[in-house]
């Protein structure tokens, strides 16, 4: 039996002695407590059961350079307050220091330092967070509709199995995004307890909680407008609490982006047109009106999520006009939602909540008043999708006439058959999203299925191109192949991927650069030699490009160009342990190379041993930096105990072969 009752309705028949007694009311108020506790389990486990598969998948995408190949996680522990203090792809061959969100990646380094090498540990950890996000949001939406219950658990439950949060479950690089909305929610909560009870620990909660989250990702800025969007819709907050609460989140804000400006230095790098293609449109206009066709495009994706992709970046969008019908479309939607909602704004319309939620959370990924790296990102709308699911909800509710006056429900069953068609229309929503959402997550196993079905997708995608080309091409893959013939034929296959990546862009940096490196292991040097040439000549600051491109010259006896390549290269990235093992070599050739003098012109020898000292002391300086960048690198021990041996230490030549030999059981066992 369904009891519906007011607050007042229950005070009043507490004065009355009427039917219900207070001792009565009491229990059917627990009752419903259990009910919440009851449906906030049920979403967790929901939520873990649809992404439990993820715990078999593989590091995939920016996972490789963000844990699995960086140096500075991989140190584990002893890295955090290295961590810090640098930017958050520190530790990677790039030169892109513009972000700074260390609390994620501290969270990767405890993990690699209990499980190296093992993504499940990880993949768990996503999984538990996000149902752990699960019963975070379904309680913190109840206490902000005064304890409601219909419109939390119908959000929730799309929130949930929406597909489009498989990239941020199933990836584990998109940790960032888990944290910033669990710990903002949580902040969200100590803030409402702060305003109904007074109490300064609440806000003291709610103010860490939001700084905690700025360490994660930028984007919690968003929650400065958002937080108080809940206040407005759904409290009797005072003047005072927003003016205190946006003040202290304004001081954190402001406290974080000193921070990090010390840290990165303020500079501001260019966005290259390859990972965002409105950053090369000519002009203002053209670049806004490209942004609101992506912002729109993100709805239609949240409405129908088919094809959801990894990858957006140039040239799978096609730039638009004012004229285009896709802009057209995009800038009437999205222009007569915010009409909308600005008109129903004093009326404190639920939709007008939805949609605005959606806006102020999204503004920061749009490109619309700011550029960012990419242009496309599913997980950039884990936190807008919020927004989405809530309007939807409520406009479930409202296309069955459900009654969303403050009742109480006893059970399951009460609520249910109080709210069955909005339920089930949600469940069936929610079925269809879930096995979307399961498979596309196993789309995300690893880097060959994510890839290999991506392409399909998104055949005109440059990074993509490449994304599959380098990873058919890794040592790692081609050792698996059964012959010779097999390698040929698959590094064959990569250069034609990589050679319609540069004719997408015919100024891909990145892949004439691979493009040379299988040139290069298939003995074709001349070919390679031009294509790291024009690599370097679209970026010439790149590590990578400019330590092969050293490595080829340093194979055919170069050695003084190979120096060149190889200091630049450690110049743009100082703890780049090949380059610096590589520059560490052509010291070691220049010792050798005075020592075969010696023996040629004995009247100068001590000369020529002199300067072959000086050659092999500093070739040790740098196999040494090598070792300290990546102590799992073993090129550098091997080649310190030799030159350690050429200057008579024979003490040290013995303590790095022995390290040597060390590292290479480690990596044995690894492997096996």
């Amino acid at each position: 039996m369904s009891t519906k009752l007011t607050r007042k309705e229950k005070i009043a028949l507490q004065k009355e002695s009427g039917t219900f007694s207070p001792k009565e009311i009491s229990k059917q108020e627990n009752q419903q407590k259990s009910l919440k506790n009851i449906l906030a389990i049920m979403l967790a486990a929901f939520a873990f059961l649809l992404y439990a598969s993820t715990i078999g998948n593989d590091y995939v995408l920016d996972d490789f350079g963000l844990i699995k190949d960086n140096t500075q996680t991989k140190k584990g522990i002893s890295a955090i307050p290295e961590i810090f203090k640098s930017s958050y792809r520190y530790g990677m061959n790039i030169t892109d220091y513009t972000l700074y969100r260390p609390l994620t990646k501290a969270m990767f380094a405890v993990e690699w330092q209990i499980a190296p090498n093992k993504p499940a540990l990880s993949h768990v950890i996503n999984i538990i967070l996000f149902a752990l996000t699960a019963i975070v949001l379904f309680r913190v939406l109840s206490k902000y509709l005064n304890g409601q219950i219909i419109l939390p658990f119908l959000t929730t439950l799309l929130f949930i199995a929406h597909p489009i949060h498989a990239e941020v479950v199933s990836n584990i690089k998109s940790r960032d995004e888990i944290v910033t909305l669990l710990l903002c929610l949580i902040s969200a909560s100590a803030f409402y307890n702060w305003i109904k009870d007074n109490k300064s620990s609440q806000f003291v909660l709610a103010v860490v909680c939001f700084l905690i989250s700025l360490f994660s990702k930028e984007s919690t800025i968003t929650f400065m407008v958002a937080i108080p969007l809940m206040f407005y819709f759904f409290t009797d907050a005072k003047q005072k609490h927003y003016f205190r609460s946006v003040a202290a989140m304004a001081v954190c804000s402001a406290f974080y982006l000193l921070i990090r400006k010390k840290v990165l230095g303020g500079v501001e790098s260019e966005i290259p047109m390859i990972d965002n293609y409105i950053s090369g449109l000519p002009d203002f206009i053209s670049q806004r009106v490209n942004a609101i066709y992506m912002l729109g495009y993100y709805v239609k994706t949240l409405i129908i999520p088919y094809p959801l992709i990894a990858d957006g970046s140039y040239n799978h969008f096609k730039a638009v006009t004012l004229t285009d019908w896709k802009f057209i479309l995009s800038a009437i939607g999205l222009g007569g939602a915010l009409i909308y909602s600005i008109i129903t704004f004093k009326k404190k319309n639920k939709a007008a909540f939805g949609i605005l939620f959606f806006f102020v959370s999204a503004s920061i990924a749009s490109n619309i008043f700011m550029l960012i790296g990419t242009n496309y990102g599913e997980r950039l709308m884990y936190v807008p999708s919020l927004g989405f699911c809530f309007l939807i909800a409520y406009l479930l509710t409202k296309l069955f006439k459900s009654d969303l006056s403050d009742r109480i429900f006893n059970s399951w069953n009460t609520f249910f058959n109080s709210f069955k068609m909005p339920i089930v229309s949600t469940i069936v929503i929610a079925l269809i999203f879930s096995v979307q959402a399961y498979a596309r997550s196993m789309e995300w196993k690893n880097d060959y299925t994510l890839y290999t079905t991506d392409i399909k997708k998104t055949p005109d995608s440059a990074h993509m191109l490449f994304y599959l080309a380098n990873h058919i091409t890794t040592d790692e893959y081609l050792a698996k192949l059964p012959d010779s013939t097999a390698i040929k034929a698959t590094q064959e296959e990569g250069l034609n991927y990589l050679t319609k990546a540069v004719t997408v862009y015919p100024e891909y940096a990145d892949g004439y650069q691979r493009r040379a490196y299988i040139l290069k292991q298939m003995n074709r040097d001349s070919l390679a030699e031009v294509d790291y040439i024009t690599s370097l000549h679209y970026n010439m600051t790149n590590p990578v490009t400019n330590n092969n491109y050293g490595f080829l010259l340093f194979n055919q006896y170069r050695f003084d160009e190979s120096k060149k390549y190889f200091e630049i290269a450690v110049r743009y990235n100082p703890i780049y342990a090949h380059a610096l093992n590589n520059l560490a070599s052509v010291y070691g050739v220049y010792g050798q190379g005075a020592t075969e003098e010696a023996k040629r012109d004995p009247a100068n020898a001590e000369k020529h041993l002199a300067n072959a000292r000086v050659n092999f002391q500093t070739a040790i300086v740098y196999f040494l930096k090598s070792i300290e960048a990546d102590p799992e690198f073993l090129d550098p021990y091997r080649l310190a105990a030799v030159t350690y041996k050429n200057i008579g230490d024979i003490a040290n030549a013995e303590k790095y072969e022995a390290l040597a030999n060390k590292v290479a059981r480690q990596k044995q066992n690894a492997k096996n």
